[in-house]
């Protein structure tokens, strides 16, 4: 009896940690016009968790996303105007991304997966980046984004 139990407990160990470990996959559209402005990516913070994977959704057509900055040893991406892309993100970090042809006008997200280990590197990535914004208007999103989001 107790050769079962401790199998028994073992198949439940097993299947809980599967459970627990599977990954999941978030949207991300690429958007004229959304909740926060023009030229957005929706949600433009995201966080999950290692393994996660994210679908780029062309909502509207021209846009793309491109890896800014990420965390070392992670690989940089870039959606290719394509209507939809899934990224998978295996590298715990902030991971900061743009549209191409939109990044002035501040069309950029931010991903946090897992932890912020990396939180002082893309605290500069994220200056850096709103340096090339020319619209007046948005020039802080992504710096309010980073602040409001990142502990």
């Amino acid at each position: 009896m107790c050769k079962f139990t401790k199998f028994l407990g073992l198949i439940i160990a097993i299947m809980l940690g599967g459970i627990a470990h599977a990954s999941e996959n978030h949207v991300v559209k690429m958007l004229n016009n959304g909740a926060e402005g023009s030229m957005v990516f929706e949600p433009a913070f995201i966080k999950i968790n290692t393994g996660d994977s994210i679908t780029f959704e062309m909502t509207d057509a021209g846009h793309n996303a491109v890896t800014v900055a990420g965390p070392d040893g992670s690989v940089a991406f870039d959606t290719k105007y394509k209507p939809s892309t899934v990224i998978k993100f295996d590298v715990n970090g902030i991971y900061l991304y743009k549209c191409a042809p939109h990044a002035m006008m501040a069309m950029a997200g931010l991903i946090q997966v897992s932890d912020a280990n990396n939180k002082d590197e893309m605290a500069k990535a994220v200056e850096k980046f709103e340096a090339t914004v020319m619209m007046p208007n948005v020039k802080t999103r992504m710096s309010d984004l980073f602040n409001s989001n990142i502990n």
